[in-house]
């Protein structure tokens, strides 16, 4: 019941008091309280006025009188005392009854938050789930059993036995007492006693035709062929369970020939619950459909004889107080089994498993008793409480409104097992699974924990693209997807954003987890049909696999995230699977983050300068910054060594933003000394997208004192395109301070479309040949970049051709009337004392053909 509810259960306290103005005030202690007096005559005054009232004095009136005024007022005294008690009592009564009422539905709605948390507990869920796994794991064992002696059905008990020792039956299912094999023998019965001796120790099967023995302890002739079943192999726990191989020790069970005949297995519990026998067919290869055939390719019968006890401990284990109770009914027959002591009013839960096995789990009482529920008897006691107090001040102020008091209902914290938009389960309970899992691994020498770290590919650009209710659409198809290829007892849970883990438990020698990943990757592979967003696309993921024995369940989903980081790194839509050389890589990793931030603070970068040259003119008119880490051990690192990692790790911000004003600062002083030269540099989607940029390009002009027309910012065409329209904001804010904008390696990713040059606010493109196609076809390369010169004289844009390395393709870049140029044959970068040397000097003399360039 609610906080209101509870309130308006209450009755008004109000009801019935006496209004304060104009009455009279019947409490001790309050100023201006007056004895009510009898009526006074009037004195006339000597003018025949009306003279002043005379106080009360008893000289002035009679002795009777004065009795009887006496009387009135007591009597007029316990009239309102009569009525205030009556009012207070109703209050407290009123109250009470409130109080009982609340707190009996408090109680009723701690009950049901308690139930409901107890369906949602780890201890109702974990019990029911590691009883499934224990019968999946005796069908496993009963399929690989059947799948012996199948292929075996002549088996010594010697070739059973060493059968047995190689696959660790006892060990593995501590459960199991006895395991053993019943022969079907079908022989023809003479006419004579003298088949004892032939067919020693067999006895027939219920149903079948014995011979029947005439008076006087002859027998009779045999006409119809007896059947026999013999335990011919057997392993048990204890010689408690087994019987000795051979004839005459082979039970008669009724119902044999049926379960033969159906292929049905026979359940019962012959040691008063305590342990579960059962008999199954076995048959040669695949279950016929028909009698017939199920007759024909009958071996014979797998007999098993668990203790269901050791099964339902284990699955209790770390629940104290809890109990469990497995019951298997099919048809007529039925057995149950019970562990542990359910308490009285008892929480409990059913789960229907498999094959018509059934457990219900037991925990603490649910309580309901307004005695037995601390929340409701406390707000019993306080409203009773409450309520003596009310109607006492109700008695004593009389005409006081006392303000109901507000009763609270308390909620018993618990927290939401399963993701509320996959519906899987989250973070919190996959992780308990997992840590269950790992545990169970640890204590079974055959049984390995593994974990496959999932992540969707390019989930951020369907969220972009298309908004986060085709996002959330996408999240929910890729948990039904993974579901599907995963076994029934394996967990699919949502750690968060796009981020699954599947955790699969499996047998050391039949693990196949790289299987598993594939069949993963084809599922989601299918189309993905979005509800209204266009048409159907292909999904990809990279999955990080990691196996084995783990300590803990953060090494296990470690292990599995570094795999996942390897996958994406070799270019997503795989799978990899862990090895100890990607602990090794990430350590790397981490130690080089470590330095990159070390560098930022101590400033151990420094800029070369690459010139770009007017091919008309021959003289150098820009140059390009490019960055290098003097690392303290390493000597002068790259680009290419560090600035992914920086990318990745978010230190490209700070990098980015030294290098801007580094590079504004070097080109503002050239400017001064006479040597005036545009400088560019390079710009990070990392940089772009954040909304402080323009901030940051604003104050290294400022603090500079450089030209903006003289700075360009070279932004990659990726970059770009990506997401054109947020792009060409953000750049039409920068545009406004006066930089110039260029598209660095235009061309080589193949985005770009002659509609979208429009659309972007740019001055400049810098193509580098050598990368616009994969084609090793020069005169492809050569027609790629004239067509994109083209294309920049139409939107009056200024194309620099980078990568110029030979004399042939300088010769073919000024035969197309490419008027700017950059790279390695025009000049290397070089540090900033050589700069204003390129900056006075001329164009390098060509070897080779310069001269005979039109």
């Amino acid at each position: 019941m609610s906080d209101s509810e509870t309130a308006q259960n209450d009755p008004e306290p109000e009801r019935g008091a006496v209004p304060s103005a104009g009455g009279p005030i019947d409490g001790p202690g309050e100023q201006g309280a007056q004895e009510p007096v009898p009526s006074v005559p009037e004195v006339q005054s000597s003018d025949g006025g009306a003279g002043l009232i005379l106080p009360p004095s008893a000289d002035l009136i009679p002795p009777s009188s004065q009795k009887d005024g006496h009387a009135s007022f007591k009597r007029l005294l316990d009239g309102r005392n009569a009525v205030w008690t009556a009012v207070a009592v109703l209050c407290v009564a009123a109250g009470v009854a409130g109080s009982v009422l609340g707190a009996h539905a408090v109680a009723r709605n701690d009950v049901a938050q308690t139930r409901q948390a107890f369906h949602l507990s780890v201890t109702a869920t974990g019990i029911a789930s590691s009883v499934k796994v224990a019968l999946q794991h005796e069908e496993d064992l009963v399929e690989s059993s059947s799948t012996f002696f199948a292929g075996n059905p002549k088996a010594t008990p010697g070739e059973f036995s060493g059968w047995m020792r190689w696959t660790h039956a006892l060990r593995r299912y501590p459960e199991l007492q006895k395991l053993g094999f019943v022969s079907y023998l079908r022989t023809p019965e003479p006419a004579s006693t003298a088949v004892a001796s032939t067919v020693r120790g067999l006895r027939p099967l219920a149903g079948s035709s014995a011979p029947a023995k005439a008076s006087g302890g002859r027998t009779g002739s045999a006409v119809k062929p007896s059947y026999y079943c013999s335990a011919v192999a057997q392993l048990s726990r204890s010689s408690a369970h087994g019987l000795a191989v051979g004839g005459g020790h082979c039970t008669v069970t009724p119902g044999l020939l049926s379960s033969r005949d159906s292929g049905v297995s026979i359940y019962s519990a012959p040691a008063r619950g305590k342990a579960l026998e059962i008999v199954t067919p076995v048959y040669r290869g695949v279950l016929p459909s028909s009698v017939v055939g199920r007759r024909a390719a009958f071996v014979g019968w797998l007999h098993e004889v668990l203790a269901p006890g050791v099964v339902l401990q284990a699955a209790l284990h770390g629940h104290p107080g809890s109990a469990v109770r497995l019951r298997y009914r099919t048809g007529p027959a039925s057995v149950a089994f019970t562990e542990g002591t359910p308490q009285r009013d008892a929480q409990s839960m059913a789960t229907n498993l498999q094959n018509g096995w059934a457990v219900r789990s037991f925990g603490g009482p649910a309580g309901g008793s307004v005695f037995t529920d601390g929340d409701a008897l406390a707000l019993l006691i306080a409203g009773i409480v409450l309520s003596a107090l009310l109607g006492l001040l109700v008695f004593v102020l009389g005409t006081a409104r006392p303000q109901a008091p507000v009763l609270e209902t308390r909620e018993l914290p618990g927290e939401d097992l399963y993701d509320a938009l996959t519906g899987l389960p989250n973070r919190t309970l996959t992780l308990d699974r997992a840590e269950r899992m790992v545990a169970r691994a640890g204590r079974d020498s055959g049984m390995l924990a593994g974990a496959l770290f999932v992540d969707i590919d390019r989930l951020k650009e369907v969220n972009e693209k298309l908004g986060q209710a085709a996002s959330d659409q996408l999240l929910r198809i890729v948990g039904e997807r993974l579901e599907v290829v995963v076994r029934a007892h394996d967990t699919v849970g949502r750690l968060g954003g796009d981020e699954f883990v599947v955790l699969v438990e499996s047998a050391a020698r039949g693990v196949r987890l790289d299987s598993l990943a594939q069949r993963m990757i084809e599922a989601l592979h299918q189309p993905v049909e979005l509800d209204d967003f266009g048409p159907s696309f292909v999904l990809t993921a990279s999955i990080g696999v990691a196996f084995g024995r783990y300590a803990t369940v953060d090494d296990l989903l470690r292990d599995a995230h570094l795999a996942l980081t390897s996958a994406k790194a070799a270019g997503k839509d795989r799978y990899t699977l862990f090895n100890a050389n990607m602990r090794t890589i990430i350590e790397g990793r981490a130690v080089l983050e470590a330095e990159l931030n070390i560098a930022i603070q101590e400033t151990q970068f420094f800029l070369l300068y690459q010139p770009i040259y007017d091919l008309g003119t021959r003289r150098a008119v820009g140059l390009q910054a490019l960055i290098r880490w003097q690392h303290p051990a390493q000597g002068v690192l790259a680009p290419g060594d560090f600035i992914q990692l920086a990318e990745e790790t978010g230190l490209i911000v700070p990098i980015g933003r030294w290098m801007l004003e580094e590079a504004c600062t070097r080109a503002a002083a050239w400017n001064v000394t006479g040597h005036p030269a545009g400088i560019s540099v390079k710009v990070s989607a990392a940089q772009l997208n954040r909304d402080g940029f323009a901030t940051d390009v604003q104050r290294a002009l400022q603090q500079s004192g450089i030209e903006p027309s003289l700075l360009t910012l070279e932004i990659a065409e990726s970059t770009v395109m990506r997401d054109l329209q947020a792009a060409a904001q953000r750049l039409a804010q920068i545009k406004q301070l006066g930089v110039r904008i260029a598209i660095d390696d235009f061309g080589s990713e193949g985005y770009a479309h002659h509609s979208d040059l429009g659309q972007v606010p740019l001055d400049s493109l810098r193509v580098d040949r050598n990368s616009l196609s994969p084609s090793e076809d020069e005169a492809y390369r050569s027609w790629l970049l004239e067509a994109i010169l083209t294309v920049g004289r139409e939107h009056s844009l200024t194309v620099i051709a980078t990568g110029v390395e030979t004399d042939e393709q300088l010769s073919t870049l000024r035969a197309m009337g490419a008027t700017l140029a950059q790279g390695a044959l025009l000049g290397k970068p070089a540090p900033v004392e050589a700069v204003e040397g390129i900056l006075d000097a001329d164009l390098p003399a060509p070897r080779a053909t310069f001269t005979s360039l039109p």
